[in-house]
């Protein structure tokens, strides 16, 4: 491992995709709310991703502290921007969504009193068949409204900007092993016990934060056999090559 603080950064070293421009950008306007969060899980993606690969720089090519620390903090504080942003957003969502929901308990409510009304005779039947048109509009309205609702909240409707499971997982298998590499630093004395205890914190969320992108029963179930894996590793069971090799095979099958 090189020395972090007498490298500089070598930019020419650095992934060759473009991923979007790495400074703070608004949502464009004329959006739907729809297309807004979707820009938004986006960008937190994108922000998520560049502190990974800020990590490998430090633990694998050098650069001084200084500069990773302006660079993770800068990052840090865009992704609690996006993440409190997208998190009032839903939140607004979800009151509208109980509305919604209370609104279509009503008009539903509001049919079956016509239809007893007719029952017991107050109204007639020619005056239930010209109001029920526009109360079943309203409560197909209120449905559609409702179940899109839904969706957004469960993430149904999330856009990972064209990434696949298996790209999130081998992030996620990253931050794994860069929690290691910022220990190792730790003890070697190239980064002191204060930040290296934030960072392996910082990193353990960003870890999850992948987890979570695998979406699929399928991908956690792998995720747990890699699991699994790295445990049989380490104490010793399978070498490294058979590790290396079952772990490929598993991340091929998403």
């Amino acid at each position: 491992m090189k020395s972090i603080e007498s490298e500089s950064l070598n930019f020419s070293e650095l992934p060759g995709e473009t991923i979007m421009s790495p400074f703070p950008t608004a949502l464009a306007m004329g959006l739907t709310l729809d297309d807004q969060i979707a820009q938004a899980r986006r960008e937190l993606l994108n922000y998520q991703i560049w502190r990974i690969k800020l990590c490998t720089i430090l633990s694998e090519q050098g650069t001084s502290t200084q500069v990773f620390t302006n660079i993770w903090d800068d990052y840090g504080k865009e992704v609690v921007r996006i993440q409190k942003m997208i998190a009032e957003t839903l939140g607004a969502r979800e009151t509208s969504y109980k509305d919604k929901r209370v609104e279509l308990e009503n008009a539903k409510l509001k049919l079956e009193e016509l239809r007893v009304r007719v029952a017991i005779g107050e109204i007639s039947e020619s005056d239930l068949l010209i109001r029920t048109p526009s109360i079943r509009a309203d409560i197909e309205s209120l449905e559609f409204e409702a179940s899109r609702f839904s969706k957004q909240q469960g993430g149904e409707e999330a856009i990972h900007g064209g990434w696949l499971p298996r790209e999130m997982l081998d992030y996620e298998q990253s931050a794994r092993t860069l929690m290691y590499e910022i220990h190792s630093l730790v003890t070697e004395g190239k980064l002191s016990t204060e930040l290296g205890g934030r960072l392996e914190e910082e990193i353990g969320e960003i870890q999850s934060y992948f987890s979570s992108m695998i979406g699929t029963q399928g991908g956690q179930d792998i995720r747990n056999e890699l699991d699994t894996l790295e445990v049989r590793y380490k104490v010793g069971e399978i070498t490294l090559d058979e590790f290396e090799s079952l772990k490929r095979d598993l991340v091929s099958s998403l």
